[in-house]
């Protein structure tokens, strides 16, 4: 039996929607398209016009035949707020009502404009009885509005609202081979920074920099390109301020958990910056990657190599988010 999902991905530079199809354990991708972002659009991962950006994804649903399907769509960015919270062993409805109490304290926004939802990482027990411990996590009422505006001028059903780092653990983080896996997914204006632990995410870091900070017209590599001629004035100090920042965020890390992570993938359209992935590696001891999509889904049709090139690297949280449904954020409520 065939189960197909769709993903939508609105990034800063591009929107990108991805049709996935799963059968047993293989990954298809049955069709994809993408639009530029229209300036004023977006704003550090945040919607600012949903009017204009329900007309573009409108464009990619008429292309890829999707009207009135359902999709999954992420947040991402400093309007996302995330926290590790430890609390008594409770049912998971009363955990929800006592949260909100709890989040007061430490959200920087008022708790009633706020959609938030919360996992269990592990249970323990201490001086005080059995506790729980949670991945607390939430965003702007108003940013999932706008969100859900702009699906339903693009006539597409938002099945589910969840984070974009979840859908690069789901898409490439096999817990058999990795305990723990990171991902820094370089964003034209919105990078981060995430470690997670049998599927489960621990740990995540907005950036202030990124790629975007390349001199203007700067292109990154492309399919033809000789990688050796791409090391413009200010490629290495893009490099060093990324490594020095994924440097501390796993000296943090280790003092939480004892260790860092086993494996980084690097995804986004900065991971296309040219040895970025050695510096990483070298600075700290671990195997460091460039996500590379189509060795683990199957793209069947024959197309150009630059059309090939531009699904291996741009659309990985797209198709991650196709596969949605398993440990999903619903920070929408059916």
């Amino acid at each position: 039996m065939h189960r197909f999902g769709i993903g939508l991905d609105i990034g800063s530079r591009k929107i990108k929607i991805t049709r996935v199809k799963k059968k047993g354990a293989e990954l298809e991708i049955v069709n994809f398209a993408s639009r530029e972002t229209p300036r004023g659009v977006m704003e550090a991962g945040a919607i600012i016009d949903p009017y204009v950006l329900g007309e573009v994804i409108a464009e990619l649903v008429n292309e890829l035949g999707l009207k009135n399907r359902p999709v999954i769509s992420a947040v991402a960015g400093p309007q996302v707020y995330t926290r590790i919270i430890s609390m008594p062993k409770l049912s998971m409805e009363e955990i929800r009502q006592a949260i909100k109490y709890e989040a007061a304290a430490f959200l920087p926004i008022p708790v009633e404009e706020a959609a938030m939802d919360i996992y269990p990482i592990r249970e323990y027990r201490d001086g005080e009885g059995g506790k729980v411990e949670l991945l607390y996590v939430a965003v702007r009422k108003s940013q999932v509005e706008r969100l859900k505006t702009s699906c339903r001028l693009a006539n597409l059903k938002l099945q589910t609202i969840e984070l974009e780092t979840l859908a690069l653990s789901r898409l490439f983080h096999n817990p058999k081979e990795v305990e723990f896996m990171a991902f820094l997914n370089l964003g034209a204006f919105r990078p981060y920074f995430s470690i997670h632990r049998q599927g489960v995410m621990l740990f995540i870091r907005n950036f202030s920099f990124a790629y975007s900070g390349y001199p203007a017209g700067a292109a990154l590599p492309g399919p033809d390109s000789d990688f050796s001629q791409y090391h413009f004035p200010g490629t290495e100090r893009v490099i060093n301020e990324i490594v020095n920042e994924i440097d501390r965020s796993c000296q943090y890390f280790r003092l939480q958990y004892g260790q860092g992570p086993d494996k980084i993938l690097i995804t986004g359209g900065g991971a296309r910056i040219p040895g970025l992935d050695q510096a990483i590696a070298q600075r700290l001891h671990c195997q460091v990657k460039v996500a590379e999509l189509l060795s683990r889904v199957k793209f069947p049709r024959q197309a150009e190599d630059k059309i090939l090139w531009e699904l291996n690297y741009d659309f990985a949280v797209a198709t991650g988010l196709a596969l949605g449904g398993i440990g999903s954020w619903e920070l929408i409520r059916k």
